[in-house]
């Protein structure tokens, strides 16, 4: 761990003059379409621009230090932890939620931890109430999660599989979920500035978000919005605040297989777990990313309120892309697709 961590220190952090990259971020910022932080990978060194700034009432410009809530890029964090627990024997995938959460509804007990880590539960879409008024994990629980009137058997993204997974988390490990996750992932890769959103606290160098749900499509003179929700109810689905540096490291232990085994990255992580391919998230669920077998990489997104980020990277892990905002004016996903794909 030693050794990797100083092979990761010593990679050159390049805070370069124009370029492709570059040129691509400050026109996006004209036209009022960016705000936030791009950190780009090529197997030899890293690209870092910072554009826009954290905190727009003020005028305090982002840097390497501003932090972001990263919305469903958590989830990723979620998936290494239930791989984790897995490799120690203490789940299965084909657990039944009941096992671990034993005052779950009865049409709800035979949803497996599997079905929750791709999207298969078949539960509802939690409501906005779930993020505008603040909810102990359990109160949320035995509110919101409930099965779908829906076609149960097909995909369907949402914020609830993730929470559930949390608990499970919690269960096993005895302890908090964000105190799992420290222990779990942050300690041992020495993630300094990541760390879980709490409003009752003043989180040193924290983005403030704004939205007005323009995604690309607006200018410059629209109006934004303070955000308003309670990150910290979105628990393993969307509670972690972050940094491009250190999500690199993360990406990095990942490839160095030094949270999870060859074995399960390449059987999980890598994996296509259902050969249906969604549109609007360009992939396949794994269980973490979603592989886009056009592009041939894998993809994790996430976005609340203001708060949006994307990451691609390829299979050996030696180009990588970050990108974390906390504006929703970009249209990410394509912003992500031409600095990657036409660098």
């Amino acid at each position: 761990m030693k050794f990797f961590l100083t092979t990761f220190l010593c990679i050159p952090l390049v805070l370069f003059g124009q370029n492709n990259i570059e040129k691509i971020i400050n026109q996006e910022f004209q036209k009022g379409h960016f705000n936030g932080t791009v950190l780009y990978f090529d197997g030899k060194q890293t690209q870092k621009i910072n554009k826009g700034f954290s905190n727009i009432q003020f005028n305090v410009e982002i840097d390497n230090k501003a932090r972001f809530p990263i919305a469903s890029v958590t989830k990723l964090f979620t998936s290494i932890a239930i791989i984790q627990l897995q490799e120690k024997g203490l789940i299965d995938f084909n657990d039944r939620i009941e096992k671990f959460i034993p005052n779950i509804s009865e049409e709800c007990k035979d949803i497996t931890i599997q079905d929750l880590m791709i999207h298969y539960s078949g539960l509802e879409n939690e409501p906005v109430k779930a993020v505008v008024n603040k909810y102990l994990i359990d109160d949320y629980i035995k509110e919101f999660v409930k099965k779908s009137s829906y076609d149960t058997l097909k995909f369907n993204y949402n914020n609830v599989d993730y929470v559930l997974l949390s608990k499970i988390i919690e269960m096993v490990t005895t302890k908090p979920f964000s105190e799992s996750i420290e222990d779990l992932i942050l300690k041992p890769l020495k993630l300094k500035n990541t760390g879980f959103v709490s409003e009752n606290e003043v989180i040193n160098n924290l983005a403030y978000g704004y939205h007005n749900y323009s995604f690309g499509e607006g200018n410059k003179d629209e109006p934004l919005f303070n955000d308003r929700r309670y990150i910290s109810n979105y628990f393993g689905a969307g509670g972690i605040y972050s940094t491009t540096e250190d999500l690199l490291k993360l990406l990095f232990a990942i490839k160095g297989n030094k949270l999870i085994s060859e074995k399960s990255k390449t059987q999980y992580l890598l994996k296509p777990q259902v050969n249906e391919y969604i549109d609007w998230l360009s992939g396949k669920p794994t269980i973490g990313f979603y592989f886009d077998d056009k592009a041939n990489v894998y993809r994790r997104s996430g976005n609340i309120d203001g708060f949006n980020a994307e990451i691609i990277v390829n299979k050996d892990f030696d180009k990588i892309l970050i990108i974390l905002c906390n504006t929703d004016s970009a249209d990410l996903q394509n912003l992500a697709n031409t600095i990657y794909f036409k660098k």
